[in-house]
């Protein structure tokens, strides 16, 4: 069986924003299943109930860490694939894949260290990063299909 690549080759263009995006899913998954241990083993957070707020406990930034992921992928990867479907410029796409996927690494050790404010603070400003990111790829896959 051939893959995308050789039967729409003007894909291949893309790959990296294609590894960018499985990379993001298989982290994702790796959160979601380390929520468990790091989590409830401890007896830090009570499944199916609220999640109790205290960031100085590493259980409660796993939760919010895999949340925000859980929450804020699908945004990056229909974007992405938007403006990939829609012929973007895959130098511009690669480069904010790759902006996005850095920031959410840093954002990723900034919340798991406990680094700095809950808010305002260093993870804030990379969560910014990675969102301006992800609404430039959204502005350039509209860009691409109202041309």
């Amino acid at each position: 069986m051939d893959s995308i690549f050789e039967v729409l080759p003007y894909l291949g263009a893309y790959r990296f924003s294609f590894l960018v995006l499985a990379g993001l899913s298989l982290i994702t998954l790796i959160q979601n299943f380390a929520t468990a241990p790091l989590a409830f083993i401890n007896e830090e957070q009570v499944p199916g109930l609220p999640v109790r707020f205290d960031h100085s406990k590493l259980s409660f930034r796993v939760l919010r860490t895999y949340s925000n992921s859980a929450e804020t992928f699908p945004a990056f990867g229909w974007a992405l694939l938007v403006a990939i479907i829609a012929g973007a410029s895959p130098m511009l796409v690669n480069w904010l894949a790759g902006g996005y996927f850095a920031a959410r690494i840093v954002f990723w050790g900034l919340y798991y260290a406990g680094t700095g404010k809950p808010a305002g603070g260093p993870r804030t400003l990379v969560f910014v990063v990675g969102l301006l990111c992800n609404i430039g790829l959204a502005i350039t896959a509209i860009w691409c299909l109202v041309q």
